[in-house]
């Protein structure tokens, strides 16, 4: 793997040193090479730290895992950016992942720029990555949806957004009218955000492709940036949020009973 010479030191020094938070955006720049960590209530920058030449597509769960452009492995971090030292290895059977999307166990990416591009899935450390299903136009940003198992993909030389179910079947289209990179699904929210390279604003906007907010970011410029994420927090299955509803009644049948066999006895 091609690692930067004192980069585990540098990252250390550059990490930030705030909690982890809903709300913040993580956007990389794999060639600078740096990361972005912007506030989605203020758009204000709230860290920055140094990252892996060449590390775009990310995951973001309890920690970070940063995957290589050209599918040459992978680097963990924590959410405050300060390397574990915990890497994985690569296929190099990709090239030009600009963007990552954190699924359930496993991570998705978007494939630009060759005569054949896919979204990928890989293992949650982005190894094992193979092609999902392939695309006819090159990808710039991805978003897994967990309400609906979903996949959104943001052009590379376009302002459409498409929608896919995990099987390739287009679900979905909508012209944004905006050029958008680093995708990412916002649980807290259950909206979308996006970066405008143009503008230099962070954009969030619904299932539907209507803008909810547009927000200027003007005390960082990132060079290349591409790679965007938000910690994925723990949302319960469907079937369990049933489960549990149907479960309330149940369980207070169950200590009606018991109370009136106390007051029998």
């Amino acid at each position: 793997m091609r690692f930067i010479h004192g980069l585990v030191a540098t990252a250390a020094a550059l990490a930030f040193s705030l909690p982890a938070q809903a709300g913040a955006y993580y956007l990389f720049d794999g060639d600078w090479p740096e990361a972005f960590v912007f506030s989605t209530d203020t758009g204000a920058t709230i860290g920055r730290f140094a990252t892996p030449r060449l590390a775009y597509p990310a995951a973001i769960r309890s920690s970070i895992w940063l995957g290589e452009r050209d599918d040459d492995g992978g680097w963990e971090y924590t959410l405050q950016g300060r390397p574990t030292g915990r890497t994985s290895q690569g296929g190099h059977r990709f090239s030009q992942l600009l963007d990552g999307a954190t699924g359930r166990g496993r991570n998705y990416g978007v494939e630009c720029c060759g005569e054949v591009n896919s979204v990928t899935v890989a293992n949650a450390d982005w190894s094992g990555q193979r092609v999902l299903f392939k695309l006819q136009f090159s990808g710039a940003g991805i978003a897994f949806d967990p309400r609906d198992r979903s996949l959104y993909v943001s052009e590379l030389r376009g302002t459409r957004i498409r929608q896919f179910s995990l099987d390739g079947s287009l679900l979905n289209s909508f012209d944004f009218q905006k050029a958008l990179v680093g995708l990412a699904y916002d649980t807290a929210t259950r909206s979308f955000w996006g970066f405008n390279r143009e503008s230099n604003s962070l954009v969030q906007f619904d299932r539907r492709g209507t803008v909810l907010a547009d927000l200027r970011i003007t005390d960082a410029f990132p060079s290349n940036p591409y790679g965007g994420e938000m910690q994925v927090l723990a949302v319960p299955e469907p079937g369990a949020l049933l489960l549990a509803a149907a479960g309330v009644p149940l369980l207070a049948g169950v200590a009606a009973r018991r109370r009136a066999r106390r007051h029998a006895a």
